[in-house]
């Protein structure tokens, strides 16, 4: 560990519970910290840029599931060989160029209005009494839009929607216990048996969908193999619930907290829902940190690193550092939407379905300005403790909803 360090307290409640202050001394303070486990954690926005940006810095791989207890065999670990967000240089390049010829920007367009009216129906569906808890109910918006989104029938979708339903993300948080990987693995087992009985269905029957075009994915004569595309499909759907989902209550809990800022939205919808999606996306981000990897000795925000040391990036840090954002705990929907946060990453691992969250968080925020009033919140809500998403315990809201 690198003694002279301070230790972000990632094993402590109190710092789940609002980690801003915490990070906020640390960042201005000491720079940079480690975790309890002697890992270097970068906390500045210069920082954390260049970190992404410096070829010597890679994405860790398989070994950031070993250092959580998972080995080879693991549904997880099986799944993780294959991972875009694993793998590094060419494989990723390969990778990534294969699944971008399918996976567009312009295709998340079309989840636009399926979003907005499954946001309205849970709105509706909830009308008589006009509350009811955010957290519990959200998650069926990303999971009926990624379904639409990558063009699986319903039944399909309910069946591995039901399979995905153990959750796997945390699996890569701070503190893994054996229930925690027992759970992983029981998900990705379930759910790459049935994405894998779906990839077989449609070599034999091709349709106009996502997966078809996946199949079909060609670059210099190279295709995905069988196993890559089980993943990635796997990855796509699970990865665009939890954390999206993770996004939209905080919407509404921030909206719910800053009813001047739901009005702004309101006076001009079109004006300022960017800004209000990249503001929630940088207030409340969906994952509390990222981390990489050196491949050769090197330094960077004064530290020195070993060849193949860890590094981790905590999101907060420098998504609210006053170097680069004005107030950076004030909730402004006003602030400049081209001045993105830390929360999609950058670089190689520029995460790559954020095309596809911020168009479903948009339309999100649309609706609940447009079919609300009077939205409060009827109870707190605690932050989940060391977890790879953040995620509220509840949220519970009351509010005059308008058809």
């Amino acid at each position: 560990m690198a003694s002279n360090l301070p230790v972000v307290p990632l094993d402590e409640d109190v710092y789940w519970a609002d980690p801003y202050p915490i990070l906020a001394e640390l960042r201005e303070n000491h720079r940079t910290a480690v975790t309890p486990e002697g890992i270097k954690a970068i906390l500045r926005w210069d920082d954390a840029e260049e970190i992404k940006k410096r070829p010597e810095f890679i994405n860790e791989g398989l070994e950031y599931i070993e250092a959580r207890g998972f080995k080879p065999g693991d549904p997880l670990y099986e799944w993780r060989r294959y991972s875009i967000g694993a793998l590094n240089g060419e494989d990723h390049r390969r990778l990534r160029g294969l699944v971008n010829r399918a996976l567009t920007p312009k295709s998340a367009d079309k989840v636009r209005p399926v979003v907005r009216q499954h946001v309205r129906d849970l709105l509706e569906r909830h009308a008589d009494t006009g509350e009811f808890d955010v957290r519990e109910h959200i998650r069926i918006v990303p999971f009926l839009s990624i379904a639409s989104f990558l063009e699986i029938s319903p039944a399909e979708a309910a069946e591995v929607g039901q399979k995905m339903q153990g959750g796997g993300g945390d699996a890569f948080g701070p503190n893994v216990t054996q229930e925690i990987r027992d759970r992983a693995n029981a998900t990705f087992a379930v759910a790459m048996e049935f994405v894998g009985q779906l990839v077989e269905s449609r070599r034999a029957e091709p349709r106009d969908d996502l997966l078809t075009r996946l199949i079909e994915a060609e670059e210099n004569g190279d295709r995905l193999s069988n196993e890559e595309l089980v993943v990635l499909f796997t990855n796509i759907f699970a990865g665009a619930i939890e954390t999206t989902s993770s996004v939209m209550t905080s919407m509404f809990l921030e909206f719910a907290r800053h009813p001047d800022q739901l009005e702004l939205l309101r006076s001009n919808p079109d004006g300022f829902v960017r800004g209000a999606v990249e503001e929630v996306l940088r207030f409340r981000p969906g994952f509390y940190a990222s981390g990489n990897k050196t491949t050769k000795a090197t330094e960077l925000a004064g530290l020195q690193f070993e060849a193949g040391e860890a590094v981790t990036t905590i999101i907060g840090g420098p998504n609210r550092d006053p170097l680069r954002y004005e107030d950076p705990n004030r909730f402004d929907i006003t602030r400049d939407p081209t001045m993105w946060s830390f929360t999609f990453s950058m670089g190689p691992h520029f995460c790559l379905g954020q095309a596809l969250a911020r168009a479903e968080l948009q339309e999100t925020a649309l609706a609940i300005a447009a079919h609300t009033r009077n939205l409060e919140l009827t109870g707190e809500s605690k932050w989940l403790p060391r977890v790879m998403v953040n995620h509220v315990d509840r949220c519970p809201i009351r509010y005059e909803f308008v058809p």
